[in-house]
């Protein structure tokens, strides 16, 4: 396994504090599950809940995210993404695909 620092300064957009479960799929239908701590539309850092990361540099990946519910805002979230970077603690996952769906109160019911 390959370990990279995180760059802030490669960064193109600023990424939000977030708290979400993850749910992560390799190209082998293995599936992992994290913590993304901040996500961007065009990446996320990814926590792991046991400090191991289970993830190779530049593998293809699509992540699940299950945002904090919100009455007023509620929305489901899938991408697809590379592995950018790995260092101690997680993961960093650059999005080049995806979709981020509000869900109208219609949704809900």
């Amino acid at each position: 396994m390959e370990t990279r620092e995180p760059s802030p300064e490669r960064r193109k957009e600023l990424r939000y504090p977030v708290q979400a479960k993850v749910r992560v799929q390799k190209a082998n239908g293995e599936t992992l599950h994290a913590r993304a701590v901040d996500i961007s539309s065009s990446g996320m850092r990814l926590l792991w809940p046991d400090g191991s990361c289970l993830l190779s540099h530049g593998e293809e990946v699509t992540v699940d995210v299950e945002l904090p519910e919100c009455s007023d805002k509620p929305f489901s979230a899938w991408g697809l993404g590379r592995v950018a970077h790995i260092d101690s603690l997680g993961a960093g996952i650059q999005l080049f695909g995806g979709q981020f769906d509000t869900l109208s109160q219609e949704d809900e019911r």
